[in-house]
């Protein structure tokens, strides 16, 4: 079998591409060299290994000899994963959106420059007969080809264009205004605007969870009073739907990447990582608030997901599970009515068929994806009132096991730093919840996984494959990863560990931070020079690198009573001012992080030196406050070797100081006093 130098990569995504005739580079030098010295444009391909549009091009062009043969004889073509350099994923989307003046996604096909890699052409999917309003990615390889070689100089005097708007993207403006005061009501008059008061969620199909939005609303709207908490609803509500509509596995547990309707019944198959993180920590946060079981349900049956199947041997997580198996798109999900009726009993598939609608009209190629159709309103209503719960839980596993006999799809073991790191965080979250060690055994798991593979003497990798960690750290990678790290200190103390968090936030500050105009660079200050160098402030479907960046500077400045992490934080938030008052609810993140210097910093240390039952009882205590605003740590080693968590005495017992600000109370000895106080904060 002939393969192309994708072969040695250890992306699942560029070495599915290996095969291909056409002759891929990945990023690399030697294929932009090659470009500049053919005077041949690149022609660069940025997707991933669970993309199914990814695979539909691949299949129909890229397998194709006849497209191979034409991407070869007039182009250097570059295959990129997108997983693992979302620098150049983020500059070339941005260029798409400037380019075409519509937002991008993937497969995204750019047309490069051969001299200076700024883009002067480009799209998502083209197929391979023209369809869909789209040429043909033959006709359109041979037009972009001949318009490169008879109007290069055109094509020059446009990409400074291009040029110039990247750079101007991220620059600072020096009349930057502080946030503004009224900035939560501005968010929730965006987000009422675009709410979704039938089915939940934000905007029309096709629907993301957004959960970004909903954590905010959750951290932010529990503390007011009634007429405000009518916002909570927002948020409740899309938990509620999302978890019972199709883009919840019902049967295997976790979410799928975004509903392709309104009313979340068919999603997108593909399942990522970071997606499921980010809706755990969600669920968990809306059960502390409602105490409501169905939360807690979801919010296990995601971190089961995570365990059961994303969590390698070695402790790492992978990062995503295709959307296609060999009969294509969803169909390891999707049953038909007669296969289901011959593994259940007459009244088990009569308890399923009435709440999983059964009994109504196909919904995915004449076979059903599940969803909760019980109780639903308008068109989904049932006239059924009562559902055997248990019955019910009984047909799941029953079908469970049936489909676990499928052929599964792909899953992508790549191991990235800052999914990984995102889910520690939000299995703690679990476990905060749950109380199940279970949990914090395979966050500490992960944690050790990271700091044994990915964390070396000068910084940090980004991506592990096949006992290979590479790729130089970004901005994301750094944050969470101490985010994750500090949310696991604050159940579980550990000195060393603390050390690598506050070795990783130095290198982040000595790397990243822009010390002239405040804010944090995607990319370290040693990182290849690219026609951009991103500064992002706005969430994507996780949150934002610089919004959580400021977050644990302020958390590690407060606790380590150290000014230079706070003002590091601070340049952030003024830095991102513009872009968060002009979008509030697109940086919900930041609104998250600046309510943390906005208002007074509240700490509580606990000390015990053996983590004795009593200092447990006092961390539930706290966990249990539920309190967005106070950052917490039980702290059960003597000698930190950081000044202001030593010089909290212990007195032979439990003790607990609440500080404010820099400002510490009186020491704390007995627990009622201890309950009392943190009643009030």
């Amino acid at each position: 079998m002939i393969t192309n130098r994708l072969s040695k990569e250890t992306s699942p995504y560029l070495q599915q591409h290996a095969e291909n005739p056409v002759d891929w580079y990945p990023w690399c030098q030697e294929a932009l060299d090659k470009a500049k010295f053919e005077n041949k444009p690149i022609l660069l391909s940025i997707g991933y290994s669970a993309c199914h549009w990814c695979h539909v091009m691949a299949h129909e062009s890229f397998e194709d000899n006849e497209t191979a043969e034409i991407m070869n004889k007039h182009f250097i073509n570059i295959k990129v994963d997108r997983e693992e350099r979302p620098d150049l994923d983020k500059i070339y989307q941005t260029s798409q959106i400037l380019l075409n003046q519509r937002s991008g996604g993937w497969p995204l096909t750019m047309f490069l420059c051969h001299d200076n890699q700024a883009p002067f052409f480009g799209g998502t999917y083209f197929p391979n007969t023209a369809k869909y309003n789209l040429p043909s990615f033959k006709d359109l390889l041979i037009k972009v080809s001949e318009y490169y070689k008879e109007n290069y100089e055109e094509v020059l005097n446009h990409n400074e264009s291009i040029i110039k708007a990247l750079e101007n993207i991220h620059k600072t403006n020096k009349n930057n205004k502080a946030i503004e005061e009224d900035i939560e009501k501005k968010f929730i008059n965006n987000i009422e605007k675009i709410f979704d008061p039938v089915m939940g969620g934000f905007g029309s199909a096709p629907k993301f969870p957004q959960p970004g939005v909903i954590m905010h609303i959750l951290n932010f709207y529990q503390d007011l009073d009634k007429d405000a908490r009518k916002n909570l609803n927002m948020a409740l509500y899309s938990l509620t739907s999302m978890q019972e509509g199709g883009i919840n596995d019902q049967i295997g547990g976790g979410f799928f990447r975004y509903s392709v309707d309104d009313i979340w019944m068919i999603p997108h198959f593909e399942k990522m990582l970071y997606d499921n993180a980010c809706l755990l920590e969600c669920y968990c946060k809306a059960y502390e608030i409602t105490k409501d079981k169905k939360f807690f349900t979801t919010a296990r049956k995601i971190a089961d997901w995570i365990l059961n199947e994303m969590q390698s041997d070695k402790g790492g997580f992978y990062s995503s599970i295709d959307a296609d198996s060999d009969t294509g798109e969803g169909q390891y999900y999707i049953w038909d009515k007669n296969e289901i009726k011959s593994h259940l009993s007459r009244d088990q598939f009569k308890v399923f068929s009435i709440y999983f609608g059964i009994n109504k009209e196909e919904n995915f190629e004449k076979k059903y994806h599940l969803y909760v159709s019980y109780n639903k309103k308008e068109n989904f209503k049932s006239k059924e009132k009562n559902i055997d719960y248990k019955i019910l839980e009984e047909s799941l596993n029953i079908l469970k096991v049936i489909r676990e006999k499928r052929k599964k799809p792909f899953v992508d073991e790549k191991v990235l730093t800052s999914w990984n790191a995102l889910t520690i965080k939000s299995l703690v979250d679990f476990y905060k919840i749950s109380k199940d060690e279970s949990y914090l055994l395979a966050c500490e798991k992960a944690i050790n996984f990271l700091i044994n593979n990915m964390v070396f003497k000068n910084g940090l990798h980004a991506t592990y494959k096949d006992g290979k960690s590479h790729i130089n750290a970004y901005l994301d990678d750094y944050a969470f990863l101490i985010n994750s790290i500090l949310n696991f200190l604050s159940v579980k103390w550990n000195n060393n560990l603390f050390d690598k968090a506050v070795t990783l936030s130095n290198i982040l500050i000595e790397k990243f931070l822009d010390k002239e105009n405040g804010g944090f660079f995607f990319t370290a200050n040693d990182h290849e020079n690219l026609i951009q160098k991103p500064k992002p402030t706005a969430d994507e479907a996780f949150p934002s690198g610089n919004s959580i960046a400021a977050r644990v500077l302020i958390k590690l400045g407060f606790l380590m009573n150290n000014t230079k992490y706070i003002d590091a934080a601070s340049s952030t938030f003024m830095f991102a001012s513009e872009q968060i008052n002009n979008a509030p609810n697109a940086h919900s993140s930041f609104l998250d992080s600046y309510s943390l210097i906005k208002n007074p910093f509240i700490l509580v240390i606990i000390k015990s030196l053996d983590k004795s039952k009593d200092a447990e009882i006092w961390l539930d205590k706290l966990i249990d406050l539920n309190k967005s605003y106070v950052d917490y740590y039980l702290i059960t080693e003597n000698n930190t070797g950081y000044a202001n968590i030593d010089d909290k005495i212990v007195n032979n017992k439990t003790t607990a100081y609440i500080c404010t600000n820099f400002s510490c109370e009186q020491p704390i000895y007995d627990i009622e006093e201890f309950i009392s106080r943190i009643n009030i904060l």
